[in-house]
């Protein structure tokens, strides 16, 4: 039996239903494959990076902290002046 590996984004809808009609026409076999990750696999990717880290063939991540990804995408692209007064006139009421 031959693999084929097939990878695109998920925002492109035309390749995604292309490959879910493929699929469908059965001639094809799909591996399921669980992307969900459970605290053992979490676990023993931690210890896998913490011993990478050990051996200095990685550096530790940088953290990122005090932004929601909500926070950070208005942060790059610009805080609406609206957000801006309300986080201005939230403390200052009394």
């Amino acid at each position: 039996m031959e693999r084929i590996t097939l990878s695109y984004s998920e925002s492109n809808v035309l390749a995604k239903r292309t490959i879910e009609y493929i699929l469908s026409l059965g001639v094809f076999e799909q591996e399921s494959k669980s992307d969900k990750l459970n605290y053992d696999k979490i676990g023993n990717l931690k210890s896998e990076q913490d011993r990478l880290i050990n051996q200095g063939k990685m550096q530790k991540p940088d953290m990122r902290v005090g932004f929601t990804p909500y926070e950070r995408k208005m942060f790059d692209n610009g805080i609406p002046m609206e957000k801006v007064f309300e986080r201005i006139i939230e403390p200052c009421a009394v």
